[in-house]
């Protein structure tokens, strides 16, 4: 674990904080790795419930440390091997995330951008403050977003937004990233955290069959049409419906509902 990115394992949740401030938590190597490797543990791990990214600094991030970047993978490469790394180090790195049949959250507390935007549309819940801002600076490079900035972004949010970051190369503030459907919550800073917190403990209370079922389900209909998706319903909650519920339900009738 590098110095870089702090994690603290907390009633079921790991905590991962970006906290590189000094450059504006421009995501190198090692901080990429050490959230594949807590995505790792909460994979295995019964006992981790929720993965939650967060950052110390007033950036979320920048997006990737491109000067590392350039260092560890030179323009020299051939196409193929270009294509192959590409695979092996980043989307890889984001369907492993996608993937995992746990929640995944994100508290974008500023700018997120780059690799940072890209990040978010892998993950299942973002939370913003007023301050975050979006963006896709790649293009100004002369590239596009191909790390799920396109592909993932667009599933999301839609054609028209997409091109607004990607293609343009526009900013997008939090209440415009509420609308677009980028992030399903704003918080004002002063409550951010608190926010954030309480909204994890309550994914981590949760039955953790119904909500891995949940997540593999609400993602496999989206590409399904009506009747395919009726279908899905029925097979994914059928054994979730015949086990022994009586005492969440028991839990639910005694609280009435409340979270």
């Amino acid at each position: 674990m590098t110095d870089d990115i702090l994690r603290e394992d907390r009633e079921g949740i790991i905590i991962l904080t970006l906290n590189r401030a000094a450059k504006r938590n421009a995501m190198t190597i090692a901080m990429r790795q050490a959230i594949f490797d807590a995505v790792d543990d909460l994979r295995d791990d019964p006992e981790l419930k929720v993965l939650l990214l967060r950052s110390n600094s007033p950036f979320f991030t920048a997006g990737i440390d491109i000067v590392e970047h350039v260092q560890h993978f030179p323009n020299t490469r051939t196409m193929q091997v270009f294509r192959r790394d590409y695979r092996r180090n980043i989307h890889r790195f984001f369907d492993e995330m996608e993937m995992i049949e746990k929640p995944v959250v994100m508290a974008i507390n500023g700018p997120c951008l780059g690799i940072g935007l890209e990040m978010a549309g892998a993950v299942d819940f973002r939370l913003a403050s007023t301050e975050a801002r979006f963006g896709l600076p790649e293009v100004d490079l002369g590239m596009i977003a191909g790390s799920g900035g396109t592909s993932r972004l667009v599933r999301l949010i839609g054609v028209g937004w997409t091109k607004w970051l990607g293609m343009a190369g526009e900013p997008m503030d939090a209440q415009t990233a509420l609308t677009a459907g980028l992030v399903q919550a704003v918080y004002q800073p002063e409550a951010f955290e608190d926010q954030v917190w309480a909204f994890c403990q309550r994914l981590a209370a949760k039955d953790a069959d119904a909500v891995g079922v949940a997540k593999l389900a609400i993602d496999l209909c989206k590409d399904l049409d009506r009747q395919g998706g009726r279908t899905v319903e029925r097979l994914a909650n059928t054994p979730l419906s015949l086990r022994d519920n009586s005492a969440r339900i028991a839990n639910r009738l005694k609280t009435g509902g409340k979270k």
